[in-house]
């Protein structure tokens, strides 16, 4: 049954409860006080406040997680208090938050500083689990230090140099830590490794009592540098103890590695890993990718290609702890505001509202401008005449003037990095416009520093293809969403994609998705086009893959509309909201607790009655190491719950 009110709200001065005491945090759930947790992460999305950060997926996530876990729990039948724990970032304007009375101790380097605490509550409105619309308060918290933080910006959060990084990490996890240790939190939430050491810094006396879990979002930035001096010496920079630490947990290739750390110290205290594709036993998505071993992914290229690949791109790269120790797959949702019937993009009002606070116009031409501001364009299955009206205005967008024949327009909207892979398309377009003259591509995106030369190859083939090809390097979030619902499909070559969100945006505006079955992209599979190459040193056989993909859509759309529709009707109907994914979460958190009961020691027997009807739930999740990481205790637990659920159920006569 859903709880009848709210969660409790903090009280006027903020949560500064009184620790409750280790015996007593497992109970919490049974005891109607809301379970409270730390969310910590570098990006919380949140642009529009004015006190949030955005770069890549991470912030969009963090900033739909809290009210939909909340939500869950609700659910579930207890109450959810979720606070965030981010950088104040250096524009950020403080004078409009909250400073708290504190100062929380760091040292770098033998040098000693104290960060600031500021505090933000922003107001979710939420539909809650009986019907009702209901407003929500996500705490937010900010650990400033201009030495730290002074060069950030809005598009500078992260520094190019790999020992800076860490620093920075390690300085701003210290204050969270210090933080924590402060609250009544009865889990600890880590997103991403930038906040990987924050468990380093609590210590193992806090970790006995306090599950605390890591949710990767791209594996690829492990938080790894060179050791300075030697791995000790780098580790006492850091404010932490090197002799004690280097050599169990961070040590890689004589090098640090912060993931790798976390990932230890969460699974030997009781915590999961979980990455944002896949499910809970790995079988498929990022987290599948993720525990596969260098050696069966090169057999999978070799068999693929039916030769030897040149170059593959192995997720894990090259941290084999992820073949060790369990990673769970939860995968990311996106909200309802994505969907055609709900996206403000799509709404006159909101359009207004946003062009009033801009001097020039949200859309380069006036026809469109005018008639995206005085009408609503939002659509559902039942009005796909409403895409095709937004489909005619995306070509006079893009192009100047209205359809010419029945062009099927491909589209690409992100951000040019060697992830997302946006060269492959670059050298597909020319092929695919000699294909079908009458395709026309739609290009938004800008590129990374590294990436620099793609905009001008992208700049060169609109002015060779005038009419055909149109690329804009600048961020314009509604014209972001017209190229996403007038066209007809969108591509994502990804080298990898931990889970992918363009796919799902583009799946719910009926924009069929042409991906590389890689990680979560997977997902779609049921209405997109996915093609297979995992040879990324073979760039030819890789576009030759591509554009295959691409030439299977073109015939389906171009010879069997109806098909294509029933395409497009399916990608609509894809559940893509986070229902069932925060109610994992929720899951995991309750497994949290229960798993440090398990610590506590006794026997399986007593422990298997103590768990109750929550045998079930702490069977998925308990996942067990492999190899040196195997826990015989965990592995005997294991089998004693597998046993209760093929046990045959006694029936009553």
């Amino acid at each position: 049954m859903a709880p009848e009110k709210l969660p409790t709200l903090p009280p006027p001065g903020g949560w500064r409860k009184k620790r409750v005491a280790p015996s007593t945090k497992g109970e919490r759930l049974h005891s109607g006080a809301p379970m409270r947790i730390a969310l910590c992460a570098w990006e919380i999305g949140r642009l529009r406040s004015g006190f949030g950060t955005k770069v890549g997926g991470l912030g969009g996530v963090v900033e739909e997680l809290p009210a939909e876990l909340i939500k869950a729990a609700a659910r579930q039948g207890f109450a959810l208090e979720i606070e965030l724990l981010s950088p104040c970032f250096a524009h950020y304007d403080r004078s409009q938050l909250k400073k708290l009375p504190m100062r929380l101790a760091a040292r770098i380097e033998a040098a000693a500083f104290e960060f600031e605490v500021y505090e933000h509550v922003f107001v979710d409105q939420i539909d809650w689990p009986d019907g009702s619309k209901r407003s929500v308060d996500i705490k937010s918290l900010y650990f400033w230090d201009s030495g730290q933080l002074g060069w950030t910006g809005a598009r500078a959060v992260y520094p190019n140099d790999p020992w800076m990084m860490m620093k920075l990490c390690a300085a701003v996890s210290q204050a969270m830590a210090g933080y924590i240790r402060q609250g009544d939190f009865q889990t600890v939430h880590l997103h991403d490794s930038h906040v990987s050491l924050v468990p380093l810094y609590l210590g193992d006396g806090y970790l006995k009592d306090v599950p605390v879990h890591l949710t990767l979002h791209n594996a690829s930035h492990q938080g790894a540098c060179h050791i300075m001096g030697g791995g000790y010496e780098t580790l006492d920079r850091l404010n932490l103890p090197g002799a004690r630490l280097f050599h169990e947990y961070f040590d890689h290739f004589n090098g640090l590695n912060a993931a790798k750390a976390c990932m230890l110290k969460v699974h030997k205290t009781g915590g999961r890993v979980t990455t944002v594709s896949g499910d809970l036993d790995g079988t498929w998505g990022y987290a599948a990718e993720l525990r596969e071993s260098y050696d069966s992914l090169r057999r999978r290229a070799w068999q693929q290609k039916g030769a030897s690949p040149i170059e593959i791109f192995h997720p894990n790269r090259g941290l084999n702890l992820f073949e060790k120790i369990p990673v769970a797959g939860i995968t990311n949702g996106l909200s309802a505001k994505n969907r055609p019937e709900h996206m403000p993009e799509l709404r006159c009002a909101a359009l207004r509202s946003l062009q009033g606070k801009s001097l020039t116009p949200i859309f380069s031409d006036l026809g469109v401008q005018e008639e995206m501001l005085a009408k609503d364009h939002d659509f559902d299955a039942d009005r796909l005449e409403r895409k095709q009206d937004l489909r005619r205005l995306l070509y006079r967008e893009a192009f100047g003037h209205d359809i010419w024949g029945y062009p099927a327009l491909f589209c690409a909207v992100g951000r040019m990095s060697q992830q997302k892979n946006f060269r492959a398309i670059a050298a597909t377009v020319e092929r695919v416009l000699a294909f079908d003259p009458q395709s026309r591509f739609v290009i938004l995106a800008s590129a990374d520093d590294g990436e620099k030369g793609l905009e001008s190859w992208f700049f060169s083939l609109a002015d060779r293809h005038k009419g055909r090809v149109y690329y804009n390097n600048t961020f314009n979030q509604p014209l972001s969403k017209l190229i996403l619902a007038g066209s007809d499909f969108v591509l994502i070559p990804s080298r990898f994609e931990p889970c992918g969100l363009v796919d799902y945006e583009g799946a719910l505006l009926g924009t069929l998705p042409i991906v590389r079955a890689i990680g979560g992209l997977t997902k779609i599979r049921h209405c997109g086009y996915l093609y297979d190459w995992l040879d990324i040193g073979d760039f030819a056989g890789e576009c030759d893959a591509f554009s295959g993909a691409i030439q299977q859509a073109l015939r389906c759309f171009r010879s069997d509309y109806t098909q294509h529709e029933r395409r497009m009707r399916a990608a609509m109907a894809t559940d893509a909201s986070w229902d069932k994914s925060a109610a994992r979460y929720v899951e995991l958190y309750r497994y949290g607790l229960l798993a440090k009961r398990w610590r506590r020691g006794g026997s399986i027997a007593d422990f298997l009655k103590e768990l109750g009807d929550d045998k079930d739930l702490f069977r998925r999740f308990l996942a067990p190491g492999h190899d040196e990481f195997a826990d015989l205790r965990d592995l005997a637990l294991k089998q004693a719950l597998d046993g209760e659920t093929t046990r045959p159920q006694r029936t009553s006569m």
